[in-house]
């Protein structure tokens, strides 16, 4: 008769490997911890609260899509735009008129109305002009 005797190795016939008994716990217990650790850390994460905004701290915030006015040859700047806040209602304007790098001789006109977005710009603006910011427009269209 085979006497079993704790904490000796055996022989599993069906798999062809050593067992041990009593010396450690089954693969399958490592594996579980591995997973409930992984369960556990990545349900702290996705608890994390991200807050939401407000619609009145939407407004309050400053938009890169503007509605102004291009002015040319004034104030000593070749061409500037003017950010009016009565046509962008709800935004808060960061600057009252941008000199823009990048404006198209066929846009260059006195009073016409443009929707643009802009990147703020490190250059230099022309001298003596007196814009508040240098600015990189990214898209603009006409209104009417």
């Amino acid at each position: 008769m085979l006497s079993v005797i704790p904490n000796q190795n055996q022989m599993n016939y069906a798999t062809g490997y050593l067992r041990s008994r009593g010396t450690c716990p089954p693969f399958f217990l490592y594996l579980t911890m591995k997973i409930f650790i992984t369960l556990l850390v990545a349900l702290s994460l996705m608890s994390c609260k991200s807050t939401k905004k407000t619609s009145a701290e939407a407004m309050n915030e400053t938009s890169n899509q503007l509605i102004g006015i291009i002015h040319v040859n004034e104030n000593q700047c070749p061409v500037y735009i003017e950010i009016p806040e009565n046509l962008n209602p709800g935004i808060n304007v960061p600057y009252n008129t941008v000199y823009p790098l990048n404006l198209k001789d066929g846009m260059k006109k006195k009073g016409l109305k443009v929707q643009f977005t802009y990147t703020v710009s490190k250059a230099m603006s022309p001298e003596g002009c007196s814009a508040d910011a240098v600015v990189q427009l990214d898209e603009i269209t006409v209104i009417p």
